[in-house]
């Protein structure tokens, strides 16, 4: 049986052997290929378009599933599941990486295998230094507001003689619209398309909000952290610290910025996931100081949830990213494929999976099992973590995603690097928004 995975070489080559640990069928042998991410959309367009039975199993980003659930390229597995495991996709799985391979009418057509849930890495030994105290203030679990993380990220970046004060990537990409700004957006209550109920659709006939204030005071905040109060256009609000970001973010992507944080001349890192919890602990980077030098903390917020207009949005936000399996429905060993499928739900194979690859698994409970937790590194992480699955933010999804992505992209990257003012790009963004959702809701 035939599988594309998307992973670390050492984690492929244990995979299997994993999955019959947990109870696999010995008879089941299972070929793992790899794709780079880039152009796995398009290879598995180009197959499934023309009917091809393998790979028998597709490992789908939670940010282009649903298109090929649209278009009848995926199996139901509501309909192929035995109904156990259906509830156990219901009840037990993180409800956005479950509604990332969900159909118009409910059916889910993915098993979660990678759930991406982000926190802010921060350097702890330097919060000391500076006089601050993350245990005993509680800042792996309670989320800050961007005016005090601004504050205190400024004060460790001029007391440890610091380049920076936080890092992220903002490069022209498709990055932006479906983290770095999507979850910052969320903190100040904002929303691309109306809030949750929207992010799927119906395409032409939902609201198209990105011009709204709470978008405008995001972008704002940005423009402050990058260019400080002489910007025109920065937030009226000198309590919120300019300087803090890199104007050269601007062209970095998880790279640069990650390399500022790793070599020391940053304070913070916008994206904490426990990839790069590992790389941190490897012998060119902090190595065996990992503990003691990398912290973790929830996203900081724009507006408390409770002040948000749109339910579920504001408060600490982190976008979902992550990868779903799913079976080809041209598949030859659709029986096999489906009990590989139910083999990847157990609790002991989805632990075993983490300690192999260090991906979080999709059940809320298994990060706060005892098994997750005693990990030497990523345990310390994992309530930080567990506050960032409760608050996913997954991107607008829909067959027109891409087109409405390098629209977003584009305009808020205009608009933190002073090409536009913050009303004028979002109008901008709206009015070519509303020309793709009308040409396609036609």
């Amino acid at each position: 049986m035939n599988l594309i995975a998307r992973t670390p070489k050492q984690a492929i080559e244990q995979f299997e052997p994993a999955l019959h640990e947990a109870g696999l069928s010995e008879d089941i042998n299972i070929e793992v290929s790899t794709k780079s991410p880039g152009t796995l959309e398009e290879q598995y367009r180009q197959w499934l378009n023309a009917g091809r039975s393998s790979p028998d199993i597709l490992t789908m980003d939670v940010g282009w599933s649903i298109p090929f659930i649209r278009r009848g390229q995926l199996l139901n597995l509501s309909d192929a599941l035995p109904a156990e495991h259906v509830q156990t996709l219901e009840n037990e799985y993180n409800a956005e990486s479950i509604d990332s391979s969900r159909g118009r009418n409910g059916n889910i057509f993915g098993v979660p295998l990678i759930m991406d849930v982000r926190g802010m890495w921060y350097r702890r030994d330097l919060a000391r230094e500076a006089g601050y105290d993350p245990d005993a203030e509680n800042w792996g679990t309670e989320p800050k507001s961007w005016e005090e993380f601004s504050q205190i990220a400024a004060d460790i970046q001029e007391q440890q003689g610091l380049q920076y004060g936080l890092t992220m990537p903002f490069e022209l990409s498709q990055t932006i619209t479906c983290c770095t700004f999507n979850s910052i957006m969320s903190q100040w209550g904002g929303a691309y398309f109306g809030g949750r109920e929207h992010l799927f659709g119906p395409v032409g006939d939902r609201p198209i909000t990105i011009d709204e204030e709470q978008v405008l005071s995001a972008l704002r905040m940005l423009r402050t952290f990058m260019w400080g109060h002489e910007d025109q256009h920065s937030l009226d609000n000198d309590s919120f610290v300019g300087g803090i970001v890199p104007s050269d973010v601007l062209g970095w992507r998880y790279t640069k910025d990650l390399d500022a944080f790793l070599n020391g001349n940053s304070f913070a890192y916008t994206v904490g996931n426990p990839a790069f919890a590992k790389l941190a602990s490897s012998g060119d980077n902090f190595g065996d100081a990992v503990n003691e030098k990398l912290g973790l903390m929830p996203k900081p917020y724009g507006i408390q949830q409770s002040d948000s207009t749109y339910e579920g949005v504001g408060g600490t936000m982190s976008p979902l990213a992550g990868y779903n399996l799913s079976v080809n429905p041209n598949s030859n060993k659709q029986d096999a494929a489906l009990e590989v499928l139910q083999t990847v739900m157990k609790d002991d194979f989805l632990v075993k999976w983490f300690n192999l690859s260090g991906y979080l698994p999709a059940k809320p409970k298994l990060l706060q099992s005892e098994a997750v937790k005693n990990h030497s590194l990523f345990g310390q992480y994992m309530d930080t973590f567990s506050v960032m699955a409760d608050n996913a933010m997954p991107r607008p999804v829909t067959p027109i995603y891409f087109q409405e992505s390098k629209v977003i992209s584009q305009e808020v990257h205009n608009v933190v690097s002073q090409s536009k003012a913050p009303k004028k790009g979002m109008a901008d963004a709206k009015e070519q928004l509303a020309q793709i959702e009308d040409s396609y809701g036609q």
